[in-house]
């Protein structure tokens, strides 16, 4: 466990062209975002700092005209979650296992709790069978 300043990692701004990477993988993995948000994609503006299913939760990088900030952004990083999820489940060729419960819960747990980075990763390892 880091304690230490010199422990912790760096971060620093990243490239263009890495950014552009990112986007590309999101775009793919939130394919059904228009479904889940009956909205039109190219509509949605992005902050492309925010990148990442936790920061997308507390720093809201995305916005539309017609949908409140919260609920967008939580609904952007629920679907990346779970999309993940299945997208790795598949590529893996491992069983993918979540209920609508879970949906829902974690759906008001991301938009009304503190839920942590290490949290959200201990979250997606248990639903991709090791």
């Amino acid at each position: 466990m880091a304690y230490k300043p010199q422990d912790f990692p760096i971060f620093t701004h990243i490239d263009k062209s890495a950014i552009d990477k990112m986007v590309l993988k999101i775009n793919k993995l939130l394919q059904n975002i228009s479904s889940v948000l009956d909205v039109n994609p190219p509509d949605i503006n992005i902050s492309h700092e925010v990148l990442l299913c936790f920061w997308i939760v507390k720093l809201h990088p995305f916005n539309h005209h017609g949908i409140n900030s919260n609920v967008l952004n939580t609904k952007i990083a629920l679907c990346l979650f779970t999309n993940a999820i299945y997208y790795f489940s598949e590529k893996t060729k491992r069983d993918r296992r979540i209920s609508e419960q879970f949906i829902n819960d974690l759906y008001y747990s991301l938009m009304y709790r503190d839920i942590s980075k290490e949290s959200l990763m201990v979250l997606a390892e248990s639903f991709v069978d090791t």
